[in-house]
């Protein structure tokens, strides 16, 4: 079974807005989960959702590894289970290239998961796929190259995480 996911998408936008994308906490909090995201290395933040069948209350524990703006940035992933036990930490690399006439081709892995369950891969080889393929493009429409984002391109109650119950520091 492969240890890592891999996508790859071509977005008609320049990699300075996909960065916004990637890099705005409201952005990825529509496009993914709430947060506490800043683009610094050695940044240490969470992601957060109400509990449901596969994640539990504890969230997920990152950090910023790598930071080359507008290109690449690696994050640490590490996931808590229900019974509140850490799987060992994933690894997740956004890669960023011009691909002419204003577009940009993002490359997305997620490696490190060796041992993971068979179904824990296909959730998160299909939830990776429909944020790449579905939700990213809705966000960058309001994204703009001088960094900024305009909230509300994916409405709370479209989002892929149900967010009721998760702590006010965390950018919805």
């Amino acid at each position: 079974m492969p240890s890592e996911i891999r996508k790859e998408r071509v977005y008609q936008y320049p990699p300075e807005v996909v960065w916004v994308a990637l890099t705005d906490p409201r952005a990825i909090a529509e496009w993914l989960m709430p947060n506490t995201f800043k683009a610094e290395v050695g940044h240490k933040f969470k992601f957060m959702t109400d509990p449901h069948m596969f994640c539990s209350d504890a969230g997920t524990d990152c950090e910023v590894l790598e930071l080359e703006p507008p290109r690449r940035m690696v994050w640490s992933w590490r996931m808590t289970d229900k019974k509140g036990c850490q799987y060992p930490p994933l690894r997740i690399t956004w890669e960023l290239e011009p691909t002419g006439a204003g577009a940009t081709r993002l490359r997305f892995t997620q490696s490190g998961m060796t041992g993971q369950k068979r179904i824990a891969m296909f959730m998160m080889n299909m939830g990776w796929g429909y944020m790449v393929k579905r939700l990213i493009p809705k966000v960058l429409a309001n994204c703009q190259a001088d960094g900024g984002f305009a909230p509300g391109a994916i409405p709370l109650e479209k989002r892929c995480y149900k967010v009721k119950t998760v702590p006010e520091e965390f950018v919805r």
